[in-house]
């Protein structure tokens, strides 16, 4: 048996890891929708303390991945394609007005910066693993909206559509393609200062980001029920042991 690991420290990287696992494990099926998830053990699974537990639970409610109950803990919520497609309709709804506010605001040199970025990544056919400069562009826009309110709302969102990434794993590389063409095209509208252009360029880009992503996650499910068929989710019950209250 592998050594376990001490519980991470750091409050941060305990509630990025809760909120990465609880995605992760609902899309995968680990998790299901109307199951029940207590701070302890959260903390116990994704070995990490309480307080980053908490904050996790607190953000992932925020998403509507789930429902806080007091003295309760935390009941899942179903999720799914529609759920993605909600997700990316907020989404839509928040990156496209922020792109039209960007238009006349973002910095030229930076639309320059960023153009020339994905041009070289187009031409050398490479692939953005961590997506690095797909979430750059876009958090580059929010913040350049002027509105930093909306740049707050869409960066939760960013959190998740990278989820998503994660878990649909190399299926993502099929889209790079597609998405720095798109990128490509948002970048010119805003070159040119056409903020209703760019943001229909942004809705549409967004689209075929909510198609792709529901198409990819049947898939990865699919292929998962064939060979676990018959298999249950991990149940994380009430008062799991005497385990320590950390």
């Amino acid at each position: 048996m592998a050594p376990k690991l001490p519980p991470q420290d750091f409050s941060e990287a305990g509630r990025t890891a809760v909120i990465k696992g609880v995605l992760h494990g609902l899309m995968r099926g680990s998790l299901v929708g109307g199951q029940r998830l207590t701070e302890l053990g959260a903390a116990q699974m994704f070995n990490v303390s309480r307080t980053p537990v908490r904050e996790a639970l607190l953000e992932l409610s925020m998403m509507g991945i789930l429902l806080l109950r007091r003295n309760c803990g935390a009941l899942l919520l179903p999720f799914g394609p529609q759920q993605i497609e909600d997700l990316y309709s907020v989404r839509a709804l928040l990156e496209v007005e922020a792109t039209r506010l960007a238009a006349t605001r973002i910095p030229t040199e930076t639309v320059e910066r960023l153009h020339a970025d994905f041009t070289l990544l187009m031409h050398q056919s490479r692939y953005d693993d961590s997506w690095s400069k797909d979430r750059e562009l876009h958090s580059t826009i929010a913040l350049a909206s002027g509105n930093l309110r909306l740049a707050d709302e869409i960066s939760r969102y960013s959190s998740i559509v990278q989820v998503i990434r994660e878990a649909v794993g190399s299926d993502s590389h099929a889209l790079q393609g597609i998405s720095i063409s798109e990128h490509l095209r948002i970048l010119d509208h805003l070159r040119n200062r056409d903020a209703k252009a760019a943001a229909a360029s942004m809705r549409d880009h967004l689209t075929q980001a909510r198609e792709s992503a529901c198409k990819a996650l049947l898939k990865m499910r699919t292929h998962m029920e064939a060979p676990n068929k018959g298999s249950r989710p991990l149940r994380l019950l009430k008062n799991p042991g005497n385990a320590a209250n950390r």
